[in-house]
């Protein structure tokens, strides 16, 4: 700005600090509203599920999925959503009648697949409101070989999507 001088620094380097100023205000009111992504540390042992709520907020979510058995198994994490009117039992029920087959009688939001004991693995998964369930259809038994599907020994958890 010709003309107008203040002191031996002139204008321009009080209007460089005064922008540095606004963006370092603009930055911090965005840092404080950013919101964080909910996780929750989920993991199973005697063919059950354990620690995850049973209603959680819509959106985005982090979930470490953890395998605590005792012996040698692998699980996995599988998230489907309910149809109106069913419940776990239903799953269950499923599970027992077909198997690992009844595994596509379900809508799949995602999951986190073979989780070998003593093991974590992490997710993300996108959920609109509802009702849904984590549900297991590996078939192998604590310590080798193989039995029923671990849905049809009650490893499904059924929560709600607000």
């Amino acid at each position: 700005m010709p003309g107008i001088r203040s002191g031996r620094l002139g204008v321009r380097p009080v209007l460089a600090v005064a922008l540095v100023s606004v963006l370092a205000l603009v930055g911090s009111a965005c840092s404080k509203s950013a919101k964080t992504t909910p996780t929750y540390d989920v993991f199973v042992q005697k063919f059950r599920y354990h620690d995850f709520p049973s209603s959680i907020p819509g959106g985005n979510l982090i979930v470490n999925f953890s395998n605590k058995e005792s012996d040698e198994i692998t699980h996995e994490m599988v998230v489907i959503q309910l149809p109106s009117g069913k419940t776990k039992d239903d799953v269950i029920a499923a599970a027992k009648l077909t198997g690992d087959k009844s595994e596509d009688q379900w809508l799949h939001f995602g999951e986190i697949g073979e989780t070998n004991t003593g093991a974590t693995v992490a997710g993300v998964f996108d959920l609109p409101a509802g009702t849904y369930a984590l549900a297991c259809w590996q078939t192998g038994n604590l310590g080798g070989g193989e039995g029923d599907a671990h849905a049809a020994r009650g490893m499904v958890w059924q929560f709600t999507v607000t």
